[in-house]
């Protein structure tokens, strides 16, 4: 197989243009991002793109410090919610 050289021109705010037949090649569209692997001497020998992390892919990421029932955890949050409207409220009364 015959390696064929394709060019991209840098532009003054350091954007590239990529090739028609690379982006094609690499299946990239806008707004992908592309990794660039240098070797011991700084050169390019790789350019990647760059898979996108969905949420899917990073949950499970954090662990959670102890186990929490939700339905008590929505009690709380609806308590402590009344509370501050409780307090706003008597605030404005005050006034």
């Amino acid at each position: 197989m015959t390696k064929q050289l394709l060019s991209g021109k840098l532009t003054s705010k350091g954007q590239l243009t990529i090739p028609v037949e690379l982006r094609t090649l690499l299946n990239l569209n806008e707004g992908d991002r592309l990794a660039f692997v240098l070797d011991e001497n700084e050169r390019i020998i790789e350019v990647q793109p760059k898979i996108k992390k969905s949420i899917r892919g990073v949950m499970g990421a954090l662990k959670v410090a102890t186990n929490i029932n939700v339905e008590e955890a929505i009690d709380l949050a609806k308590t402590e919610r009344a509370k501050e409207l409780k307090e706003r409220s008597m605030e404005l009364t005050d006034e």
